[in-house]
């Protein structure tokens, strides 16, 4: 039987990053990742890794809740075909995340596709909030 597995919204309702679990027994094998933006919308079916399913992605988003006041530099997560990247600055008392979703073709004279966005999110209980909703995802 199937649990419910819950959809993570990172962003706001207008212009952000969802996943949503494609269905499976446990936790999920893949989920799909869209980046909606003002006038912009892209998808692409991301799987996880093999060792750690999605527990990389949760324990990213944890990491950064909880150095919610800040850190240097850009801290990255990308999946394991390169599909979906997220890199994470904490600039002026928000967290910047930059969001790759792609899809490499290997067919002669065609490389596919890559969209890259801007969204911008609290680092208190938005950040917390968007790495407990990743664990639920992640454990099924």
């Amino acid at each position: 039987m199937m649990g419910f597995m819950p959809n993570v919204l990172i962003g706001t309702a207008t212009e952000c990053l969802t996943l949503v679990p494609e269905p499976s027994v446990g936790a999920p094998d893949s989920l799909v990742a869209t980046l909606d933006l003002e006038g912009l919308s892209a998808s692409r079916s991301v799987v996880h890794n093999y060792a750690s399913g999605f527990d990389d992605l949760a324990n990213f988003f944890a990491d950064l809740a909880d150095a919610w006041r800040g850190w240097l530099g850009t801290r990255t997560w990308e999946s394991l075909e390169g599909d979906l990247k997220i890199e994470a600055r904490h600039d002026y008392g928000h967290v910047g995340l930059t969001i790759t979703v792609r899809r490499d073709q290997a067919e002669w004279g065609n490389h596919g596709w890559r969209v890259t966005g801007d969204l911008t999110i609290e680092p208190g209980e938005q950040l917390s909030q968007i790495a407990g909703d990743l664990v639920a995802l992640a454990r099924g």
